[in-house]
């Protein structure tokens, strides 16, 4: 039997804002007002450039990923955040979910600016979709459920671990690909951001995983209590008191 995971909480309210923004570019392009240019210009205001984002556009690293190029670039994408997100989001918890989906994005658009940096392609092109957050669940299921069994190409059983890492793979070779053919035209952007979500989605994994509260605002309190406890310890005096016992 095919176990389908729930189609709920924050899963379900991604994949909806996702579809309206997908339904609003496609208005933008085939709509009776709609025009390539007007799409393409949506996609270089809402999508990720680098060049803009260190011009002061910071906004692009929250709106980036609504965005998709094609609605098999939304359906996948979506898929696989139905499929990987939920299990995260029903082992952890709505809120830790949630701040792990916000921290995974912001973190994964962080690097993809900081890859422009050295790659002049990515530092003028925008990159759109949820790709980056995808690959960021698959990569916490992989720490949290290292045993849970999935479909590779819906056919091979493979555990997450090993899944994981071979999709983390693939990419990297897709990127090195990419990059040779740079000069054909090829893109290296989107495994740019697959690879840095995947990064950036095991590193909250492991630091949910060892943490109570998995938050950044549980990580705060845990310092300002450790802080606390250090001010106390100073304070504390040792009083010995010298009593004589008579017995009788």
């Amino acid at each position: 039997m095919i176990y389908l995971p729930p189609f709920a909480g924050i899963v379900r309210i991604f994949s909806i804002a996702c579809a309206l923004v997908f339904i609003g570019q496609t208005i933008a392009l085939q709509g009776p007002f709609g025009s390539p240019d007007l799409h393409q210009q949506i996609i270089n205001i809402f999508g990720l450039i680098p060049a803009q984002v260190f011009s002061g556009h910071v906004y692009q690293l929250a709106t980036w990923f609504f965005l998709h190029g094609t609605f098999l670039h939304l359906v996948f994408n979506l898929l696989g955040f139905w499929m990987f997100g939920s299990l995260l989001e029903s082992a952890w918890g709505k809120r830790r979910f949630r701040n792990f989906c916000i921290a995974s994005a912001l973190l994964t658009g962080v690097g993809i600016c900081l890859f422009g940096l050295i790659d002049r392609e990515t530092f003028s092109l925008p990159t759109i979709g949820a790709s980056g957050i995808v690959f960021a669940a698959i990569m916490g299921v992989s720490v949290v459920i290292p045993d849970q069994v999935v479909l590779f190409f819906f056919v091979f059983p493979m555990k997450m671990r090993y899944f994981a890492y071979l999709m983390v793979g693939i990419e990297f070779y897709a990127l090195l690909g990419a990059q040779h053919s740079s000069m054909a035209g090829g893109s290296a952007i989107s495994n740019i951001a697959h690879l840095t979500g995947a990064l950036v989605g095991y590193l909250l994994a492991k630091r949910n995983n060892s943490r109570s509260g998995g938050s950044l605002t549980a990580f705060f309190r845990n310092l300002k209590d450790q802080w606390h406890q250090k001010r106390m310890r100073k304070k504390l005096r040792v009083i010995k008191i010298d009593r004589k016992v008579s017995y009788h």
